[in-house]
């Protein structure tokens, strides 16, 4: 169901060629990495830092659970003790960037979404996401659809129906495909114009332009061994710059290695405020309880790492 969706939207015209989806250059770059790496990226979710820190992270902003990021880094277990299954209850969530559908599953299994659907442009990725949904179906549905360009939120709604605004927009790495200050905003304005007014939200993870990137100066390189994180870049560190993250698989077993455009919290916020969302808190990486011990103490690697997740209200 989610192509043939995603083969409507992109031939709204009835040519067979999605215009839409050749605008940005960034969209097209990134279907063509993806396409090459999909693979090695789908081995990397086994990488330390997404598995223990990451995901338990993005759950507790999705649950409600993170606070405001006033700490470097806290365990899980200072978080208030919520039973996950029912904390989605009811609600429709959105997820731009979806890839192979990982966090749409995590949605739906684990946090009990009443409907989630999903939203990519590489159809390399997505054709992974809907063999998952044809060997186990959970009733999530998937479309094919560049999300920096302004066409991407009524192409979502037509494709997918009502509600036309949803109760929670996620993406994972979406904003750092943004390779200039006009793909931020209309990535940030895209989440605006799917989430509910008076509470929605987006949650979204996304690579720093961070301090730590900033302290290495010109040396152009970051790293955890533990984490199993390595950042590369040319020059002098700057808001918006681009840099090659390379993500190691459990015990290093393979690696992908991919461009993000690194934009500090501040050009983020200014983002989402001018896109119309009225609060944004940046939550505290947490390393899960089910991590072991090198994980846990690996506080200095977690304060370090250039990523960030961050949650958006509309008031």
């Amino acid at each position: 169901p989610g192509r043939e969706m995603a083969a409507n939207a992109s031939d709204a015209d009835g040519d067979g060629e999605n215009t839409d989806r050749h605008d940005s250059g960034s969209g097209s770059k990134a279907a063509k990495l993806y396409a090459n790496i999909a693979v090695d990226y789908n081995a990397a979710k086994s990488n330390p830092f997404k598995r223990y820190v990451e995901e338990p992270t993005f759950a507790s902003a999705v649950l409600g659970l993170g606070r405001p990021n006033t700490a470097q880094h806290r365990s899980s277990s200072d978080t208030c003790s919520v039973h996950p299954c029912s904390a989605l209850s009811g609600q429709h969530v959105l997820d731009l960037g979806c890839g192979a559908g990982h966090y749409c599953r995590i949605l739906k299994t684990d946090m009990d979404a009443a409907i989630v659907r999903g939203v990519d442009i590489s159809e390399h990725m997505l054709a992974g996401a809907e063999q998952q949904e044809t060997q186990t179906p959970l009733g999530i549905a998937y479309m094919c659809q560049d999300l920096l360009v302004p066409s991407a939120a009524a192409n979502i709604v037509q494709t997918f129906g009502p509600p036309e605004k949803v109760d929670l927009v996620t993406a994972e790495y979406l904003i750092p495909y943004s390779a200039n200050a006009k793909e931020l905003r209309q990535v940030c304005t895209t989440a605006a114009a799917l989430v509910k007014p008076g509470g929605g939200r987006f949650v979204s993870i996304v690579s720093l332009c961070s301090a730590s990137i900033m302290a290495a100066h010109t040396k152009g390189h970051l790293e955890s061994k533990d984490l199993g994180w390595a950042a590369t870049w040319d020059g002098e560190p700057h808001d918006g710059m681009c840099v090659e993250m390379t993500l190691f698989a459990q015990n290093e077993s393979s690696r992908c290695t991919f461009p993000n455009y690194l934009w500090s919290k501040e050009s983020i916020e200014k983002a989402l405020r001018s896109a119309g969302f009225a609060q944004v808190e940046w939550v505290s990486m947490v390393a899960g309880d089910n991590a072991p011990d090198v994980i846990k103490s690996a506080i200095d690697d977690i304060a370090k790492t250039p990523v960030g997740v961050f949650v958006a209200r509309r008031l």
